[in-house]
């Protein structure tokens, strides 16, 4: 009799184990399924003080028809505190937050605060009649053609695949309806001007970054964009200007990336090349 209790008790802690292990704590090997198997990630970001994310955890999640439907995702659970680049990354404000991702990591949208069954359930099987992310947002910009946060997000996708024409469509669009809303325009706009300065005529990339600068000259990034636009002088053969605005904002940059390709640019203007 005790052995068949213990058979039975680790039967159940058994299978308690495997339903928990459904949930993966790696972001990264998250994606890497993902992609291998040619599926959406669903990430659960909690706080252990969060009264609502247990709810989630120990009501939502476990009901069979939750569980069902997200069995067609690969599940992440991540302690939002612990990962604040994640946050950063996905915008999450606050706890619960339920991010919908796919296998690169681009964004598809995200369930704040408590989620019902029926929220879970009816979004899961909204992003699962799509093959990709594409796909979804073209879907989601027929159903709300004036939202100027999908074009944006389409847009950054084609931006990502090199479909650069298609990125500028996506991003002119998003400008044009973004009218009441500065922060998307100006990121549309940003996004746009970098595009043409990796393909189109370096004129236009240079009177983009100018219109910029002239529009936003309280812009976070507003150091990058004269980095670019000091660029685009130089290759319409302004060496003067690009010099003088490269050596002026060169103390201010902060990635790596962008001190080396200002200090390349310089070196080339002093060769004359």
């Amino acid at each position: 009799m005790l052995r068949f209790t213990t058979l039975v008790f680790s039967f159940i802690f058994c299978s308690s184990l495997s339903a928990e292990s459904s949930w993966g704590n790696s972001i990264q090997k998250g994606f890497e399924t993902a992609k291998q198997e040619n599926k959406f990630i669903i990430v659960d970001v909690f706080a252990d003080w969060c009264t609502y994310c247990m709810v989630l955890e120990k009501e939502i999640f476990p009901d069979p028809e939750v569980s069902r439907i997200l069995d067609q995702f690969v599940r992440v659970r991540l302690d939002g505190e612990e990962f604040p680049n994640l946050r950063k990354k996905y915008n999450v404000e606050g706890y619960p937050t339920i991010l919908f991702l796919d296998g690169d990591g681009n964004f598809v949208t995200k369930i704040v605060g408590l989620a019902t069954k029926e929220d879970i359930v009816s979004l899961s099987k909204r992003i699962l009649q799509e093959p990709n992310l594409e796909s979804f947002l073209k879907t989601e910009i027929r159903k709300e053609k004036e939202n100027p946060h999908l074009h944006f997000r389409l847009g950054l996708l084609y931006f990502q695949n090199k479909e650069y024409e298609k990125a500028e469509e996506q991003f002119l669009t998003s400008i044009q309806k973004s009218k009441n809303i500065p922060i998307v325009k100006e990121n549309s706009h940003f996004n746009l001007n970098l595009i043409r300065s990796v393909n189109g005529p370096k004129d236009v990339a240079l009177s983009s970054w100018k219109e910029f600068i002239k529009n936003y000259p309280n812009s976070k990034r507003i150091t990058t964009a004269k980095l670019y636009y000091g660029i685009s002088l130089k290759e319409t053969g302004d060496y003067k200007l690009a010099k003088s605005i490269l050596t002026e904002i060169q103390p201010k940059l902060v990635s790596e990336s962008d001190k080396t390709i200002c200090k390349e640019t310089l070196l080339q203007i002093e060769k004359g090349f």
